[in-house]
């Protein structure tokens, strides 16, 4: 048994954030270059090359018309490690599970279908019976055993492998931004978008422009603690510098980002809330109050009903999936917001007309150990649980779930399912692209039907 962890989450949590933060701004941007960087918090804009004005947004409606029903993968990340034994019980293997989990296990799990699985309750949680509820409409294939051979437990160490599609320390591009690379536009930044004010590793791209948009209410200027006349008089100096047209380098491009930040906000104008809080892209279903992935999710919807040209985008649950202590509470805390989000997100989508386009796909960095530790949590593991949730995702068990008799060397869950065997299976069945162009020897991972 693990000693007691004094800590609410791991310290290698708690400085995953900042360290891919950290890594992404020290990697020289080659080929690239940060074209607007920031309306308060709500956008920026990553390109390799200064995009006029008209392009960004001409070029977003135009491939919006050219292809209206192009398919959309939206990543949704749950950070901290997921726990596969006690989000997808195996009643099959409850004897085994008992008696690894001991006290800790869950007792109330209810039968998934005909799976020989069980769920936790908060799975159950949301509208239309939450993700559960999306699982017996057909709607959801779950992935248990995802990890890589030979997992490395570092939270930051993994969400880097993922992020990138590869099980490497050096630094690369994200498999998105790889796939837009190669199959992207030139001048649609909001063809790659993450729902935060920061750019997910996921969507780095080494030659197309993508985004960073929190919502379209954020997507304006302002200055924290300005307001009044004096935010007046700066917004007048940041037109003026808009308007010029500098000949040096660095002035020529903070006059070009100025514009562009400008254009953008601008595009975005007509889908903020007015004065009286009226949203013109509100949702028709009802989201769950108080919950930051139903925002986010929420906000992402009715972006994707306008014609903005987004492909592929990145959303981060707020919650902590590190439950090294008290498990039980956390993790049914977690889930619910979970459950409750997704949820709400496919029935909107439903709602819009645009459920048969978007395919979601829920991960985490890694599981969680079979044995709990002495603070009636678990600590970092192997073989997590993904999902596929759309109206043409597969529906099922998709990947075999490990045998709780045949822990690997570290006693940890065996590996079933390589998470470059889903990333390729994705690129391929719904993206629609050479796998091998974005993830290296694509051909050795095999392929597993994910698309209905």
């Amino acid at each position: 048994m693990a000693s007691p962890n004094v800590h609410r989450a791991c310290s290698d949590f708690h400085q995953t954030s900042e360290a891919t933060r950290r890594r992404y701004l020290e990697t020289p941007l080659t080929r690239r270059q940060v074209v607007a960087r920031g309306l308060g918090t709500g956008l920026a804009i990553y390109a390799a090359n200064a995009i006029s004005l008209a392009q960004i947004l001409e070029s977003a409606e135009a491939e919006a018309v050219a292809a209206p029903d192009a398919p959309v993968l939206v990543s949704v990340f749950l950070p901290g490690g997921c726990d596969l034994l006690d989000t997808l019980v195996p009643l099959h293997q409850y004897g085994a599970y008992a008696d690894l989990r001991g006290r800790l296990g869950l007792r109330e799990a209810q039968p998934l279908g005909g799976s020989g699985l069980g769920f936790h309750p908060a799975l159950g949680k949301g509208l239309r019976g939450g993700v559960k509820g999306l699982f017996d409409q057909g709607k959801i294939g779950f992935l248990p055993g995802i990890d890589y051979a030979n997992p490395d437990l570092s939270h930051f160490h993994s969400r880097h492998f993922w992020d990138t599609g590869l099980v490497t320390s050096r630094r690369a591009t994200g498999w998105l931004g790889r796939w837009l690379d190669h199959n992207g536009s030139p001048d649609n930044p909001l063809q790659g978008i993450s729902m935060s004010s920061g750019l997910s590793p996921l969507m780095r791209s080494g030659s197309k422009p993508v985004a960073a948009v929190s919502s379209p209410n954020d997507a304006q200027f302002w200055i924290p603690g300005v307001w009044g006349e004096g935010f007046d008089r700066a917004m007048e100096t940041y037109g003026e510098l808009a308007s010029r047209r500098p000949t040096p380098p660095g002035p020529a491009a903070a006059a070009s980002a100025a514009r562009m930040a400008r254009t953008v906000a601008d595009r975005l104008m007509p889908y903020r809330s007015d004065d009286n809080g009226v949203d013109p892209l509100a949702p028709p279903v009802v989201y769950p109050q108080d919950n930051e992935l139903g925002k986010r999710l929420s906000h992402l919807a009715g972006m994707l009903s306008l014609p903005l040209g987004i492909r592929v985008a990145s959303v981060e649950a707020a919650g902590d999936f590190d439950t090294h202590d008290n498990q039980p509470q956390d993790l049914e805390r977690n889930l619910t917001d979970v459950s409750e989000a997704l949820s709400a997100f496919q029935a909107d989508l439903e709602a819009r007309g645009l459920a048969n386009r978007v395919l979601t796909f829920v991960w985490s960095e890694f599981g969680r150990r079979a044995q709990p530790n002495e603070s009636r949590g678990t600590d970092h593991g192997a073989g997590g649980v993904a999902w596929v949730q759309g109206t043409r995702a597969r529906a099922g068990v998709l990947s075999d779930y490990p045998e709780l008799t045949k822990l690997d060397a570290q006693d940890n869950l065996a590996v079933t399912i390589d998470f470059r065997r889903v990333y390729c299976s994705l690129i391929e069945q719904w993206l629609a692209a050479d796998a091998g162009a974005v993830i290296p020897n694509a051909a050795g991972f095999g392929r597993l039907r994910l698309v209905a």
